[in-house]
């Protein structure tokens, strides 16, 4: 199974991040669906089925031990990764608190036998792939409000009909704090 964590936008959301790509972006490269739209918190890559109640046992006891919460993300910026061909929207600033989640996260992948990327941690949404040449900036900018309360367990599946992503599991955030970071 190929497996990830991400934060899933409601699907409002996605529907007026994507509306806003095809409207004002322009990339020489594959558009994701709607339905795709994430933003990855941990890639754990092939994990065997054995493995998957271990990894879930993980959370579990992290998220019932560690106040980890909720937030919301600024999706303000748009950028471009040249080896890996994507174009992505993200925000400027995140919180300290959702960077813990993701090394928390890796953390459980670890402890329950899966290997998880330690790549430096960089929310965003990726809106195309196969860029061969960074896209003109957009002619009108973004500025969604991505609030998230709770983390996906995504596995990815490649069919004929191109990726498709199934949710595996699902675990509620604690509420955002007004003083968090």
């Amino acid at each position: 199974m190929r497996l990830f964590f991400a934060l899933l936008p409601e699907p409002m959301l996605s529907r007026r991040i994507a509306d806003w790509r095809d409207a004002y972006l322009t990339a020489q490269g594959r558009p994701v669906p709607v339905e795709n739209l994430h933003s990855t918190l941990a890639f754990l890559g092939e994990v065997s089925p054995h493995r998957l109640e271990g990894l879930c046992d993980n959370v579990d006891h992290l998220l019932g031990s560690a106040h980890l919460p909720g937030g919301s993300l600024k999706l303000d910026q748009v950028g471009y990764w040249p080896k890996p061909g994507i174009f992505w929207l993200g925000p400027t600033t995140w919180s300290s608190a959702l960077e813990r989640l993701s090394a928390h996260l890796r953390g459980c992948a670890g402890a329950a036998g899966a290997m998880s990327r330690q790549q430096r941690f960089r929310p965003h949404i990726t809106l195309f792939r196969g860029c061969r040449q960074p896209p003109p900036a957009p002619a009108s900018p973004p500025g969604f409000d991505f609030p998230y309360e709770d983390i996906s367990l995504l596995q990815s599946r490649s069919t004929r009909h191109g990726v498709q992503y199934e949710e595996v599991a699902n675990w509620p955030l604690a509420p955002a704090d007004s003083h968090a970071d």
